[in-house]
């Protein structure tokens, strides 16, 4: 199998990193987060045989995103739509045409995972992160690609990384507040702030994601409305991924 990913920046999906060989993709909590769960599927970490030289990740940034280039149809607005619903969009849809060019070159069943938080500057109304989400489904559906996947923490990864790590301490913690949070770092209570007040200290993404990776966050323990939406889209990419074509 191989996982497909885009996401904005180090401390979600990863980045790209420069090596003596040449680039390796350096994953982030997020791409753990998707990683742990799949594992209970496949019985194997993909991010672990990657690192291996398995050659079964690939990674686009934003800007790799968005220049990929084909066929690329014209997407007008829908109903309410905002200008970054279609851009939202476009980018699954992008994404799953690149993805489904992987499917052929690899002969190789392919998950396709979309990363963006729902909101920088302050708490997402849940219509709108419908909104988003819905985009994203759409553009994959637009790309005839059915296994897509979303991921859109509202507001942001924070929320989710708080609440693995509170259900870790008590499983029958209520975490559902923290979607209502501010997604903005400058305010006083940012979701940003308030992980490196849990932890007591600012957590690079290598810090991040061994939380992840080393099982202090259990992905499975968490269920704020946001992720379990991910978490049943990844099930049905799973089941619905595109079989090897021999």
């Amino acid at each position: 199998m191989i996982l497909v990913l885009s996401g904005e920046g180090p401390t979600d999906i990863g980045t790209q990193e420069q090596v003596v060989t040449g680039w390796e993709f350096a994953p982030g909590p997020m791409a753990w987060i998707i990683d742990k769960l799949l594992e209970q599927k496949t019985n194997y970490s993909l991010l672990e045989l990657n690192a291996n030289g398995g050659d079964c990740v690939d990674f686009l940034n934003e800007g790799e995103l968005a220049a990929l280039r084909g066929s690329k149809p014209f997407f007008l607005p829908r109903g309410d739509d905002t200008p970054g619903n279609v851009s939202l969009r476009k980018g699954a849809y992008l994404l799953g045409k690149h993805a489904k060019g992987i499917v052929s070159e690899r002969n190789s069943p392919v998950i396709a995972v979309f990363f963006r938080d729902a909101d920088r500057t302050n708490s997402t109304p849940r219509t709108e992160w419908e909104g988003k989400f819905a985009a994203m489904i759409q553009g994959f559906v637009r790309a005839d690609f059915q296994s897509g996947v979303p991921m859109i923490p509202r507001p942001k990864s924070e929320a989710w990384m708080l609440c693995g790590l509170l259900k870790g301490t008590n499983a029958k913690e209520d975490c559902d507040w923290l979607e209502d949070e501010s997604g903005n770092d400058d305010s006083p209570k940012s979701l940003k702030g308030q992980l490196a007040d849990h932890l007591h200290y600012r957590p690079t993404r290598d810090q991040q994601s061994e939380l992840v990776s080393g099982g202090e966050i259990d992905p499975t323990l968490i269920d704020l409305p946001s992720f379990i939406a991910f978490r049943d889209e990844l099930d049905r990419a799973y089941a619905n991924a595109a079989p090897p074509l021999n």
